[in-house]
């Protein structure tokens, strides 16, 4: 049996050279801002660790030098709300230019502004379906930790009721976050594209996705393997891109931070200063750019490969069946 998975690795790339080259200086920019918001939108393909050193902390806030219990409540509440606001944004923005990506490639016009007016609801339920499906998720955990773990105030707790949680809690992440992380994955890969093909909602998308799956339950498995594999090399390939092209526009930065700074006779005067902080926020600018623009062809062949899997286990939910033929001729 031929596995769609591996197959059309080889037909994803041609398929993206076909629609990258040669190089349109227009269509490569506006790509990168969909790119960009589609691999940094909403990072919940799984839990991050967000863990303390819990053993040198014996609960007590007042412990904390310079720190009363109530400073300590409102830097970590702004810190939060600051964190949550930013990933809403970039969660919201994402899931829009999903759509915006799919109908990019299935129509072969990037057409940023018109496709995010065109599917601007569509992807504020999308936002809303992920954030509740990892929602869900962190909910059961701190549900079952709150019935069964440790009682009291969580900044009261000692270090054996922190390990008690803790040990309460990671079997339940071992499972649940990575079964969320799983049902993320195919509503973006695959549901979005059906979503898009026949203009219906999430929860629609997964109803006339869901028989697709069932019948090729082993070339999705195949694919769920496959696919972390290939964005595990792609995550590779950017960081060294990014790395290198970062490294090599420090250079003149830094040779002509230095400049300044011996300029400015050996101290960090207001003029120095502030004339090192253009240089490292251009400087910054700069590698976001690098970044946006890296990741272009590497995304650009990601949705190609969902799509020709999803056409090759459905006819009917095909959106590049002229270009498969194509690449396969």
């Amino acid at each position: 049996m031929a596995l769609y998975a591996v197959d059309n690795v080889g037909d994803a790339i041609d398929a993206t050279s076909a629609f990258l080259f040669p190089i349109d200086r227009s269509r490569w920019l506006r790509l990168a801002v969909v790119t960009f918001f589609v691999a940094v939108g909403f990072s919940l393909n799984g839990p991050t660790n967000a863990g303390t050193s819990a053993s040198s902390f014996s609960g007590d806030v007042s412990e904390l030098p310079g720190l009363i219990p109530g400073d300590l409540l409102a830097v970590l509440s702004l810190i939060t709300a600051a964190v949550a606001v930013l990933v809403a944004a970039l969660g919201l923005v994402g899931s829009v230019m999903e759509f915006v990506f799919v109908e990019s490639v299935r129509r072969e016009a990037v057409h940023v502004r018109r496709y995010g007016r065109q599917h601007l609801s569509a992807g504020l339920r999308l936002f809303a379906f992920r954030l509740g499906v990892f929602l869900l998720a962190a909910g059961l955990v701190a549900g079952v930790v709150y019935v069964a773990g440790p009682t009291g105030p969580v900044l009261a707790w000692t270090d054996a009721q922190i390990l008690s949680a803790a040990l309460l809690a990671l079997p339940l992440l071992a499972v649940l976050f990575p079964l969320a992380a799983l049902i993320d994955g195919l509503t973006v890969d695959f549901v979005v594209p059906v979503a898009v093909l026949q203009d219906r909602s999430i929860l629609d998308g997964w109803r006339r996705f869901w028989p697709t799956l069932r019948a090729n339950v082993w070339q999705y498995a195949a694919y769920v393997l496959v696919a972390f594999l290939l964005n595990i090399v792609v995550g590779l390939a950017a960081t060294a891109a990014v790395a290198i092209a970062a490294t090599l526009l420090a250079i003149p930065f830094v040779a002509v931070g230095v400049a300044t700074f011996l300029a400015g006779g050996g101290t960090l005067t207001t003029v120095v200063v502030a004339a090192l902080a253009v240089l490292v926020t251009v400087y910054l600018l700069l590698v976001l750019a690098v970044v946006a623009l890296v990741q272009v062809p590497l995304q650009t062949f990601l949705r190609h490969y969902t799509l020709l899997v999803l056409g090759d286990t459905d006819d009917d939910l095909d959106l590049l069946s002229e270009r498969r033929t194509a690449v396969r001729e």
